[in-house]
């Protein structure tokens, strides 16, 4: 048997692709350019809190999602017979997400100092957790392969992003008015995605369902608020030092390079349907040869090459080969690969066995704290450098921890277990005959009459 030839789980056409990716590359290039027509509008004064706001209150998005949309991209095409309750727990767990976030900052903004500050830094807070959910939402509509409401949701946030900096440009709005409009154009775009997936939800959910699903997105949450965490942390770490000023540079450098990282991310999302089932056969043995042995030399490679990066891009700086955003933006770029590299790897573990999962998420928070307790030295010595650089070290201590948590027990598990896949049971695609990419195929086995369930415990 093979994985099935249609539905969610198939394999992305190239039309598919490239709708998709156009929708999600206008909005990154629209967020872009917005921000650098904001900042010739505002003046760096100006620009300065706006960023400082926004940067901080990225670690929202993460939080609201909390590996929601990842979680329903793995499961929800596993599921034969229990998808609709697998996304009725999805949908009502971002929901709630969402609504905490929002009565936390309400309640925030009751101890927030009157005036414009604390005005932008609350529309920030309420803008970072709505398009949260707003990810969510168009993410379990890809899990149910309703790719057209992704493409227009983007389409429609990335219009709403553009007329705001007009309204900046033309009619004199300020950072609170900017931030209010994009805030308002998101909370209508979310309301209109909830009425095609409460009709797809199923009710009433099994008892069992609910936990496992739940667990399983924390735990793909977590490499996601590592990173977002992490460069909340070293923004406000930045904002609170002696190089303030260099907030501005360094949101613009992430939103240019979210154009990049983002687009790749989202790229693996769109495959993870397919991923997720090919990965079900896959043994431990080929796990370890071909993940596993890679996040020591990955690790090594890319400290050995982030010191060198800091060095050159400090010595352009200290020379004036290049003013100081230059030399920032130099080290980011050097840096790029390392975050590829780490982030595929953590990409497959995540989508393979529970043990990696739980591995590769606990080395994200590891990375984590590293990154900021690195960033607490660095960042008031060399400002936006030294954040690129704990960002970077980050990624390192995640490799590192990650291949010491995996290193004896995946080798343990290829040794005691068969040399062929156990039998797949019949409610999710077998093991192709040899390791690769399953090809489309007719299933011939009818489903079970009881629900099995996945690696990590969740329903199918």
């Amino acid at each position: 048997m093979t994985a099935p030839s249609g539905g969610p789980g198939r394999r992305p056409t190239a039309r598919s692709l490239t709708s998709l990716l156009a929708g999600r590359t206008a909005f990154r290039l629209a967020l872009l350019g917005a921000n650098a027509a904001l900042l010739a509008s505002w003046g760096e004064a100006g620009y300065e809190p706006y960023a400082a706001a926004m940067g901080t209150a990225q670690v929202l998005t993460t939080l609201t999602t909390l590996g929601i949309e990842k979680s329903a991209l793995k499961l929800v095409p596993r599921a034969r017979r229990t998808g609709p309750q697998l996304i009725t727990v999805l949908l009502v767990s971002a929901l709630l997400l969402a609504g905490a976030a929002v009565l936390w900052l309400g309640c925030a903004a009751l101890f927030v100092p009157a005036g414009d500050t604390g005005m932008l830094r609350l529309l920030a807070g309420l803008y970072a957790a709505l398009l949260g959910l707003n990810t969510v939402l168009v993410g379990l509509c890809r899990a149910l392969d309703r790719n057209r409401a992704d493409v227009l949701n983007f389409a429609a946030l990335s219009l709403v992003i553009a007329t705001g900096a007009g309204g900046a440009g033309l009619l004199g709005w300020g950072p609170t008015a900017f931030t209010g409009w994009i805030l308002g154009g998101t909370a209508l775009l979310n309301l209109a995605q909830l009425p095609a997936l409460y009709r797809a939800a199923g009710r009433p959910v099994r008892r069992g369902i609910t936990r496992p699903v739940v667990s399983t997105s924390v735990l793909m949450a977590c490499g996601d608020i590592a990173a977002a965490g992490t460069v909340s942390l070293l923004f406000a770490i930045l904002g609170a030092s002696r190089h303030h000023e260099q907030t501005g540079h360094l949101y613009l450098m992430v939103l240019a390079s979210s154009v990049l990282l983002n687009g790749f991310g989202y790229l693996m999302r769109l495959f993870q349907p397919h991923v997720s089932l090919t990965l079900r056969s896959v043994d431990a043995a080929s796990l370890d040869r071909r993940v596993v042995r890679r996040l020591l030399p990955v690790a090594a490679t890319g400290a050995v090459w982030t010191a060198a990066a800091l060095w050159l891009a400090r010595s352009a700086e200290q020379t004036g080969l290049v003013p100081p955003p230059v030399a920032v933006l130099l080290l980011y770029v050097l840096c790029v690969p390392l975050f590829f590299a780490v982030g595929s790897l953590n990409y497959l573990l995540e989508n393979a066995t529970s043990r990696t999962l739980r591995a590769t998420a606990v080395s994200a928070l590891a990375g984590l704290l590293c990154a900021v307790l690195l960033g607490l030295f660095l960042v008031p010595a060399l400002g936006a450098l030294g954040a690129v650089t704990a960002l970077a070290s980050g990624e390192v201590a995640h490799a590192v921890l990650a291949r010491l948590l995996l290193g004896g027990s995946v080798r343990g598990t290829a040794h005691s277990a068969p040399s062929a896949p156990s039998a797949p049971s019949a409610d999710a695609p077998a093991a192709p005959r040899t390791p690769g990419t399953p090809s489309a195929g007719a299933r011939t086995v009818p489903d079970p009459p009881a629900a099995v369930t996945t690696e990590s415990g969740a329903p199918r």
